[in-house]
């Protein structure tokens, strides 16, 4: 009996052990991350004399087309789209263009041909051929940036023509070489013929490497490129030229309150109620630059047109008066609660024009409970803004209280009560930026102080070699220097149709740290 257990025991151990030894399919492995090879071509890459309708390239695996339209540049451009089918393994391209003689042509794939399974590209992958006898292998390389940012242009379009008698090619005709930058603004146009070249960028809104829209980027060479065995690379300046058609970007009426937005800055604007007449409808007009904002009388039930109108611009809006409430108090907009600079005034700014100051209802009083002096005066542009200034000391805390009515507005609101404690800093709080620059070039120059990301904080015309930004916070910043061609005070663009470079734009190499209490001196080398 003892061995009929043992040996089924056995027979058991055996069955567990074979069951843990079976061999079971695999649950997975490294992922391919290898692009597809190419096995061949139909005609062979880089055949002369070429006199085909059709090519077909092989793969080693299938493959698919991700973005063709947006990756594939053809250098010259065809007139009629490539038409492009996947068969297999194969990519079939259909041409239904009467190809130009003796000419190399490009078909840059750049990564839109991927494998099926994994979407692994083939990178920069280019057909070449040539209708001629010869392919032609010259290149041009360079870098294409913005103008004023000096941030790196992606997808721009580098394009050679031969020279050109008028300045309308450019938005009438193909280019005869076409490149595209990459991420870091990279170009490099290949297979050009040796000669004498016009060159023109473009961010090619409609895809037709044409400059036909007013929002397109450009960037242009003044002078004739020779294309020879050496080339150095280019740097090269994008713009957007400015558009002068004016017109109302936007219109919101809340409240009483309508805001027009232009899109460009208007002087002598005239506001004319059309189709009625109602007195005083418009209480108050505040312009600024592009934008003007009207406070309107209330009233409800109506449709109502107004006429705008300046020098070279006249339009109409309309709205309905039905949203026209102008009951709610006036609000202010600034945040009185905090520390403050010693070295300005505090801005009030409130959300509708004041009419009248009561400063017999603002108490301040410091942390002695001492009244303390202090005076309001008005904005010289904007009746929304008051400047407080209170005879302060080092190191003492500040209670402000703003009762009802000390500030009414012209629809006779004023505030609710406001309460704020406030302190003010120091001088040791803040540092200093000495800027010496050597080696200008004669002229207008704006210098302007940013932060990283290169929005302008402040902005100084540089009179002589040094110029100086107090009260700085710590923190980094960066400078950029233009050179202001016509002396407006402005950074102007360029203008491909008068041949008009933008001003030219410089930045300071190196990141600036500022600290506390600290007089930071620069020699800026300029080239």
């Amino acid at each position: 009996m003892v061995k009929k257990i043992n040996r089924f025991i056995g027979i058991s151990l055996l069955l567990f052990v074979w069951s843990c030894a079976q061999v079971v399919a695999p649950t997975g492995g490294e992922r391919d991350i290898s692009p597809p090879e190419i096995t061949g071509s139909k005609p062979e890459n880089g055949t002369t004399l070429f006199n085909s309708t059709k090519i077909e390239i092989e793969f080693n695996e299938y493959v698919v087309l991700k973005k063709l339209k947006e990756q594939l540049i053809i250098s010259p451009p065809l007139k009629y789209p490539l038409k492009t089918k996947i068969k297999g393994k194969s990519l079939e391209l259909l041409i239904k263009d009467t190809l130009k003689s003796n000419t190399t042509y490009v078909f840059n794939f750049g990564n839109a041909i991927v494998d099926l399974n994994e979407g692994n590209p083939i990178s920069g992958f280019q057909y070449v051929f040539s209708t001629g006898a010869v392919l032609d292998s010259l290149t041009l390389s360079g870098l294409v940036i913005d103008a004023f940012s000096l941030t790196v242009e992606e997808d721009f379009l580098v394009m050679l023509y031969p020279k050109f008698e008028t300045d309308s090619v450019p938005s009438k005709e193909l280019p005869s070489y076409v490149a595209r930058t990459d991420k870091e603004g990279n170009f490099t146009v290949t297979n050009i013929k040796e000669g004498v070249y016009q060159l023109v960028g473009l961010k090619d809104k409609n895809n037709n490497y044409l400059y036909d829209r007013p929002d397109e980027k450009v960037v242009f060479l003044n002078e004739l490129i020779s294309v020879q065995a050496n080339n150095e690379s280019l740097r090269l300046y994008a713009f957007l030229k400015k558009d002068n058609k004016q017109f109302i970007e936007k219109q919101n009426l809340e409240n009483a309150q309508l805001d027009l937005t232009f899109k460009l800055p208007l002087e002598n604007l005239n506001f004319s109620l059309l189709d009625t007449t109602i007195e005083g409808f418009i209480l108050d007009i505040e312009k600024l630059e592009n934008k003007s904002t009207l406070w309107l009388k209330e009233i409800s039930g109506r449709k109502l047109r107004i006429e705008i109108s300046a020098e070279n611009f006249i339009d109409t809006i309309k709205f309905k008066t039905d949203t026209i409430v102008a009951s709610q108090n006036l609000q202010m907009l600034s945040t009185l609660e905090g520390t403050k600079n010693y070295f300005e005034p505090i801005e009030l700014e409130f959300n509708r024009p004041i009419q009248f100051i009561e400063t017999d209802s603002i108490t301040i009083i410091d942390n002695d409970s001492n009244t303390v002096p202090f005076t309001i005066t008005r904005d010289s542009i904007s009746k929304r803004k008051m400047f407080l200034e209170i005879k302060f000391e080092k190191d003492k805390e500040y209670s402000v209280m703003i009762l009802p009515h000390s500030f009414i507005d012209i629809y006779d609101t004023s505030t609710d009560t406001i309460t704020a404690s406030l302190i003010f800093n120091k001088l040791e709080d803040f540092g200093k930026l000495e800027i010496k620059l050597s080696n200008t070039i004669s002229g207008a120059k704006l210098l302007q102080l940013t932060n990283p990301k290169g929005e302008k904080l402040r902005e100084q015309l540089v009179s002589d070699s040094i110029t100086t930004f107090n009260f700085i916070a710590p923190g980094n910043y960066r400078l950029k220097l233009i050179y202001d061609r016509n002396e407006n005070g402005l950074w102007d663009t360029g203008d491909f149709y008068q041949k008009l470079q933008p001003e030219k734009v410089i930045l300071f190499d190196d990141p600036i740290n500022i600290r506390k209490n600290w007089d930071k001196e620069i020699n800026w080398i300029l080239p």
